[in-house]
């Protein structure tokens, strides 16, 4: 077994002399026992790769000691005390006890002062190792990523929301074309009805959407986002900034997917991507050995033990955007154009996006529901908006245009409603 020793942090970070800290001896430590290569741990700490290899040889983190000190009445026991001092739960006395039977000649106080140190270091990885080593049911956490792919023939970025399970490491992925607050909430909602439940905790890398003041020491949680996590009985936890390993098991899976799913795919549309990456967690994601637990995430995920959802009905995001309808029966949102029945042009109705749905009120009242364009600069119609159009020749000599979309003539529109194709 090896000794503790005393490690520099390298020059080229500007870190000359400075002595190792106990608690990033610590994270070293941890990060290792996560299954973290050596040279992951050396590039997320930014640390020399045979900084990582100091660290993982000795047992105990041992303070550091100049060069110069005469060597001490304990020095020749270290090794036994790095070693029995656990096995007797720290105990100076009995320690003292076995090593005067070993020849030491020096004093109790001295084992008493050597033995504190190497105390601390094990209650701190055994904390450590509890808090990542998440029970059941305990803890999920978040994150969003991105990439561009080819969808629907055309390179687009999609945003990438995951949520892993921290005991199973069960996964859900969705791919989207933002990471908006509603956008965010109807992720959630997708999660908890493919999991079946809700973890008691969830932990977030200080989105925008979830965090205000995030660049200071009073982050706190985005109201609106505050009351979507009552709805559902969760508490929402956030990262400390930049410390790797309290987000790792999310950041592994956001990687995981890119490499493993994304690579070199396309696809039609974003219903699609998202309908064959569900297939891929059943088919492959859930069913590897995983590296760290080396269980399969479906086998660990039937001891879980999340909390049901009870059948409570969808969390209503109070998101409203105010719209007048035009001539052509089409409202104006997020560069884009969706229709509403046509006897409500020139009317002001209400729009809320929730998710990939964006939904049209007027006065209270649903009157209109849509997929959200995956793209910009889109006229996403639903026919049934306008039939009977045809008949209604005297009400549609009385709608005059809009200047804020393209017009087109309304006997188009009743064309569209009899079959007919648009073009131009």
């Amino acid at each position: 077994m090896g000794q503790a020793g005393t490690f520099s942090h390298d020059n080229e970070h500007g870190r000359e002399n400075q002595m190792l800290a106990q608690d990033l001896w610590t994270e070293i430590r941890i990060m290792r026992k996560m299954g973290k290569s050596i040279k992951k741990i050396s590039r997320e700490l930014m640390i020399s790769k045979n900084t990582v290899r100091k660290v993982l040889r000795s047992e105990l983190y041992q303070p550091y000691r100049r060069e110069n000190c005469k060597p001490g009445l304990l020095s020749e026991f270290m090794p036994f005390l790095i070693e029995r001092a656990p096995q007797l739960d720290f105990n100076a006395t009995s320690l003292f006890r076995e090593l005067k039977k070993l020849g030491y000649t020096g004093g109790y106080t001295l084992v008493k002062e050597a033995v504190r140190p190497l105390r601390e270091t094990h209650r701190q990885l055994e904390a450590a190792t509890a808090r990542f080593e998440t029970p059941p049911g305990l803890q999920a956490q978040v994150d969003w990523g991105s990439k561009k792919i080819m969808l629907g023939g055309y390179l687009t970025r999609v945003h990438i929301f995951v949520m892993v399970l921290g005991f199973s490491r069960a996964i859900y992925v969705e791919f989207t074309l933002d990471e908006k607050l509603p956008t965010l909430i109807a992720c959630h909602e997708h999660a908890f009805a493919w999991f079946g439940g809700i973890p008691e905790e969830i932990l977030y890398d200080n989105p925008r959407t979830v965090v205000l003041d995030r660049a200071t020491a009073n982050a706190r949680i985005n109201p609106k986002f505050e009351d979507f996590c009552r709805y559902y009985g969760y508490t929402p936890r956030l990262c400390r900034p930049y410390r790797a390993r309290t987000k790792g098991k999310v950041e592994s899976g956001v990687k995981y997917v890119k490499r493993s799913f994304l690579t070199g795919q396309e696809f039609p549309s974003l219903a699609s991507a998202n309908e064959q990456v569900l297939a891929w967690i059943r088919e492959v994601a859930d069913q590897r050995i995983h590296g760290t637990t080396h269980e399969q995430p479906a086998a660990r995920f039937r001891r879980e033990n999340l909390r049901p959802l009870t059948g409570r009905p969808p969390y209503v995001l109070q998101v409203w955007q105010m719209r007048r309808v035009a001539t052509d029966c089409l409202v104006s949102y997020a560069s884009n154009r969706y229709s509403v029945p046509w006897r409500y042009v020139h009317q002001t109705v209400e729009l809320q996006e929730r998710g990939d749905l964006i939904s049209i009120y007027h006065r209270g009242v649903l009157i209109a529901t849509h997929r959200k364009a995956e793209s910009k600069h889109q006229v996403i119609m639903d026919m049934e908006h306008y039939r009977g159009l045809s008949n209604k020749h005297d009400a549609t000599k009385r709608i005059a245009p809009l200047p804020e979309v393209e017009v087109r003539s309304l006997d188009i529109y009743a064309s569209l409603a009899e079959g007919g194709a648009l073009v131009g």
